[in-house]
């Protein structure tokens, strides 16, 4: 879902700080969050990396819902 994309959004950003909760990332990046979990971190010089969403997102089932 949107809301499930964000908080990873969020997860990725907050990673990425230093200590002083400054981002490490270059100013003007861009976190992503694909339908599948996969992440994409795009540079301000348009390059990018990608992390595979099953290294970043623990799946869910109907069972985590269930005593």
């Amino acid at each position: 879902t949107e809301d499930e994309k964000s908080e990873v959004v969020k997860a990725v950003e907050d990673a990425n700080k230093d200590e002083n909760g400054k981002s490490t990332l270059p100013e003007g990046s861009k976190v992503t969050v694909g339908d599948n979990g996969d992440v994409t971190v795009t540079y301000p010089d348009g390059s990018k990396d990608t992390i595979p969403g099953d290294k970043v997102v623990k799946g869910k089932s109907d069972a985590d819902k269930n005593e």
